[in-house]
């Protein structure tokens, strides 16, 4: 009978850190914004959905080659619902698809447009290069691309684009560290962009972020990134199109809180610093919700 008690007592021992360990890493500690650099244990499901409303006040005037007040009579409103889906294929290897809805409305004194419906697909495989445990650091890279699902060609005048019409392809390096409570994440975009359907050849995007997250309880989590993205100019039958690089810096804080161990609640809100862009806005709203299956 004490023999029994023994091994069961050892076996106690040795099963609760490793219960402990397993629980652990199935409670995420996910970013929102971008894509954490941490692989999905094989067979495990992210789904994950957010709405993107900005607050649209500026454009970018030909004439004064600068973001300036949209003029009088004119409004640009556009909002999107993204949806994402992560799968472990393998301990090392995610598979990631993001499909957005997309709305948008312009209206000027001589004219209105709208559009709605699917937005450009992503599809990306995120790949674990190393992973340190005990130094609580781990690099992953991302392949990913980008197919012009969203309506962009032949359109009535009275719509507007919902995609970009070009295929593009991207690779990005994603090291993340953990200190205690502190999540530390930097993300390095290069995204070679095609032409779209008016035989323009879209500018290549790079983007940078960093990201600097402290979870304040295990319920919840505050978080800040400084975003950098900046596409270079259009071209046409070799000729550059001027004006048509892009620009933004923002600065994205936010939150989570758990709402079970594996649902989080999200909130961000992005400050523009600064931008150059067909349409900008001060600052957006993103509400979202994150689910580990």
């Amino acid at each position: 009978m004490k023999q029994a008690l023994f091994w069961a007592f050892a076996l106690q021992l040795v099963a609760a850190p490793v219960a402990t360990r397993a629980a652990s890493h199935l409670t995420p500690r996910p970013p929102i914004y971008g894509i954490p650099a941490k692989t999905l244990p094989r067979g495990h499901w992210v789904v994950r959905g957010y709405w993107i409303v900005p607050r649209t006040n500026r454009w970018f005037s030909p004439t004064q080659a600068r973001m300036v007040s949209l003029p009088p009579g004119w409004s640009f409103s556009s909002a999107s619902l993204v949806g994402k889906i992560r799968y472990g294929v393998t301990s090392r290897l995610t598979a990631v698809v993001n499909v957005p809805y997309v709305r948008k409305r312009l209206s000027t004194p001589y004219a209105a447009k709208d559009g709605a419906g699917l937005g450009d697909v992503i599809v990306a495989a995120l790949y674990k290069l190393h992973h340190n445990k005990h130094r609580r650091f781990l690099l992953s890279a991302l392949l990913f691309s980008k197919w012009p699902t969203g309506r962009s060609g032949n359109l009535r005048p009275e719509k507007l684009p919902l995609g970009t019409g070009s295929v593009d392809l991207g690779f990005a390096l994603m090291p993340e560290k953990e200190i205690g409570r502190w999540d530390m994440r930097w993300a390095g975009f290069y995204i070679a962009r095609g032409k779209n359907k008016d035989g323009v050849d879209l500018g290549d995007v790079v983007n940078l972020s960093w990201s600097l997250a402290y979870n304040v309880s295990r319920r919840l989590i505050a978080e800040g990134t400084l975003l950098y993205k900046r596409s270079a100019e259009n071209r046409e039958g070799g000729r550059l199109l001027r004006n048509t690089d892009t620009r933004l810096v923002q600065a994205i804080l936010g939150a989570q809180v758990r709402l079970k161990r594996t649902v989080l609640a999200q909130l961000a809100v992005p400050a523009t610093l600064s931008e150059k862009r067909p349409f900008g806005s001060d600052v957006e709203i993103w509400v979202g919700l994150y689910a580990l299956l």
